[in-house]
Parts: structure tokens; C-alpha cells; sequence
């Protein structure tokens, strides 16, 4: 009886270890998983913090799957961190294979060695900034990374997460090999830094590229490339950069085996049919396209511009002495309604050269994700938007 009671507890201490290491990871720091955000399985650990998801990283050899959401949410809650704590010396190991990796928020281009050194002077009191120094750790490790080549020092977070991790097993990422979803201008690097044609879909969302420093980075992988994004969500305060229509003509003899195109275009008072012709005579594989079109107005935007830091009384006046407040005035002309968006697809379809077109969407206004985040502050394209879909 004794005995089988032992291999009972025996086993019982088995699932448990087992049990700390999950197959996946969806959380958001710093909520963790729970009704709202992420999501686990009975038993996973609760990973609130980027030095929980670290640890279970370094500790586990499960994983199949990271989905990691960083951000400030409301006033009070904010990450511990905004990347994972990777030493900088000896360098950190997660020997899972993980075959999927999403990764928002997340600041790769971070440098641990400017982390831990010695902050300039805030609180104008060198010996409490030195207090703090020592007492939060960072001399300790700046001490001991002392010794590091300056190249090593010069590592940022990116550097030292493509040395801990297995990227080889990965499938899917919105950091990916063969497919690529990116927001901001530091991935420019990433995407030159994986190898040359090997990606077949890339997504680069508020790159701070014009339509023409985009080409050298697009030519990268432009001969696998299947499915191209360049975009950025409408500004209520400056108009979009987007590529000329020789820019885009330029895009399709670059890439010849594209069959889905997504990209912004603005337009001033008419339709630049131009751009239009371009997305349908250079791409003879293409069968979707999609279209972000502005929603306000120049002259709203310059009211919007004009509102920034002012409030209450100061800007309703500015508002009502406004010719573009409200109403048609307020909206990018020519408005896409039913009527030109009809005469838009036609047009795409009659001048499309190769094979003909399988899907087309109109978008205009404001398609990101609500801001969660502290000191949420309304505008006025705040959820205002449309679209028309054919396909």
C-alpha cells in the first residue's frame, strides 16, 4: 500500500513540474492572461511580467508558440520591462523550437549596456542618482559587463534575442522567415538582415519610409516575394507618405510573382487614376488588392493640428470658427460611397492586365485597435470609417 501510494505522489510531483511548462505562451504584460487578455490552459503559469515569460523561455523546452502583447494599460498598470532581461555576457538560451512568434510592443532596439550604466543625474542630487544606481543592481552588472568588447556592449535586444533563440523551427511570425508582419521603423534592419528572397509575404506597417527609400529595402526580397503591405494608420494631423504611381510601377517590376498588394492612397479634390492604372497594368499575378484611402479632410487636419494642447472653451472655439468642423467639408474629397467605389473597381478591372482580379476593398478612416493605454485622449477620426469589398 505504501508502495503505491508512493508512485502515486511520485507521479502527482511529475504532472505538477510537467505542468509549470506550457505548449504555448499568449499573455499580455502586464495583465497576464486572464478573461480580457491572453488566454492559457489549467495549470500554466500566470506570466504578468516579462521576466515571468523570460524565465519560463529559459526553463522550458515546450514551447511551440509566443504570443507576447506589451504595453502600458489605462493610468496605473505598465510592463516591468519593455523586452526580455537577455545577459549581455554569457549570453541566454531558450531551447524550445518554437514554431510560431508574435511579438507587439515589444522594444527591440534597447541596449542592456546603456540600461545598466550610470543614468544622468534626474532628481539633481548625484548621490541619491547613485543610490539608486547601486541599489537597483545595475552597477553590479555594469561591473560586471565592464570587461566586454564595445562591440558586445553595442548589442541591442534584437542582437542578443537572435542569439537565444531558435528561429530555424519558426513558421509563422509577425517576425517570421517566410512571413513577415513588422510595425516601425527598426525593422528596416530585420527585414535586410533576413536572408535575401527568402520571404513570400512581408507586412510593414509605420515604417517612416517614403515610397522611394522603401524600394531598396522592398528589392530585398522582392524576386519570392507573393504579398506585399506598405502602410500606415491615418493621421488626424498630417497627410500619409505613400508611393507615386512610377513608385508603384517600379514595385511591380521588382517583384513579378506578387499576387496580393496592400497600400495607401491619398487624393486631393479627385481620384488619382494614375495610381490606380499602376496597381493594374504592373502586376500581371496580382488577384487582390486592397486600398487605404484618407477619411478627413487637409483642412480638418490642419484643425486637429491647431486643437493639439488646447482645451475646453479654446477648442470649441476653434471648432465652430472652423469651416471643416463637420459635415461634407470635414471629409476627403472625392467621399468614397457606394457610387465612385463601384467606378474605382471597374476601372481596376477593366485596365488589369494578367489575371484577372479575385478580391478588392476600399478602406478610409480609422481601422487600428483602440488605444488602451494612459492619458487616452479622443479625436475626431476616432472610429470613424468605411469600406467597400468585391471578391
Amino acid at each position: 500500500m505504501r508502495s503505491f501510494l508512493r508512485h502515486i505522489f511520485i507521479f502527482s510531483l511529475l504532472v505538477l513540474a510537467s505542468a509549470k511548462c506550457p505548449t504555448y505562451i499568449d499573455t499580455v504584460v502586464p495583465r497576464g492572461q486572464n478573461a480580457v487578455y491572453g488566454k492559457r490552459e489549467p495549470g500554466d503559469p500566470l506570466l504578468a511580467t516579462m521576466r515571468d515569460v523570460h524565465k519560463t523561455l529559459s526553463d522550458c523546452d515546450s514551447l511551440k508558440s509566443l504570443k507576447l502583447r506589451v504595453t502600458n494599460i489605462g493610468c496605473s498598470e505598465h510592463p516591468d520591462r519593455w523586452n526580455f532581461p537577455l545577459d549581455l555576457a554569457s549570453g541566454s538560451i531558450y531551447p524550445s523550437k518554437l514554431e510560431s512568434l508574435d511579438l507587439e510592443g515589444y522594444h527591440f532596439g534597447d541596449r542592456m549596456w546603456d540600461e545598466i550604466s550610470e543614468p544622468p543625474y534626474r532628481t539633481n542630487s548625484k548621490f541619491w542618482d547613485t543610490m539608486e544606481w547601486i541599489g537597483s543592481g545595475r552597477a553590479l552588472k555594469w561591473l560586471r559587463y565592464l570587461p566586454l568588447s564595445a562591440e558586445q556592449k553595442a548589442k541591442t535586444n534584437l542582437d542578443l534575442l537572435l542569439d537565444a533563440m531558435d528561429f530555424g523551427s519558426i513558421k509563422n511570425l509577425t517576425l517570421r522567415p517566410r512571413s513577415l508582419k513588422v510595425y516601425g521603423a527598426w525593422a528596416k534592419d530585420l527585414i535586410l538582415g533576413v536572408p535575401e528572397n527568402s520571404l513570400t509575404h512581408l507586412s510593414w506597417m509605420f515604417s517612416d519610409e517614403t515610397g522611394a527609400s522603401v524600394l531598396p529595402v522592398l528589392q530585398h526580397h522582392a524576386q519570392s516575394l507573393k504579398s506585399f503591405e506598405w502602410r500606415e494608420a491615418e493621421s488626424g494631423i498630417r497627410q500619409r507618405r505613400v508611393m507615386t504611381a512610377e513608385e508603384i510601377s517600379e514595385v511591380g517590376r521588382m517583384a513579378p510573382n506578387l499576387e496580393s498588394i496592400t497600400l495607401d492612397v491619398n487624393r486631393n479634390g479627385t481620384w488619382p487614376m494614375e495610381i490606380f492604372d499602376a496597381l493594374a497594368t504592373n502586376f500581371p499575378k496580382v488577384t487582390n488588392i486592397t486600398v487605404f484611402l484618407e477619411f478627413a479632410s487637409e483642412c480638418r487636419r490642419q484643425l486637429e493640428a491647431s486643437m493639439e494642447g488646447v482645451y475646453g472653451y479654446g477648442q470649441w472655439k476653434l471648432d465652430l470658427e472652423s469651416d471643416c468642423s463637420s459635415g461634407i467639408e470635414s471629409m476627403a474629397q472625392p467621399v468614397l460611397d457606394t457610387k465612385p467605389a463601384t467606378k474605382l473597381f471597374y476601372r481596376l478591372r477593366e485596365k488589369k492586365v494578367g489575371d484577372l482580379l479575385k478580391k478588392v476593398v476600399f478602406y478610409a478612416g480609422d481601422w487600428e485597435r483602440p488605444w488602451d493605454g494612459a492619458l487616452a485622449e479622443s479625436e475626431w477620426l476616432d472610429g470613424r470609417r468605411t469600406y467597400f469589398l468585391w471578391g
